[in-house]
């Protein structure tokens, strides 16, 4: 996904790879995937 502009090659600062923000996406985010996973794994489980 993009999310510079155009100039998105020449970073003119360093950012850091974990920040709040990194850690609040990423709270959420991997939970979500798991229990989307596993509901949908759940469909398929015949009694």
């Amino acid at each position: 996904m993009v999310l510079g502009g155009p100039n998105q090659m020449t970073i003119d600062r360093t950012y850091p790879i974990f920040t709040v923000r990194w850690l609040a996406v990423h709270g959420l985010a991997v939970p979500t995937v798991f229990f989307l996973g596993s509901i949908s794994a759940m469909q398929f489980i015949q009694r």
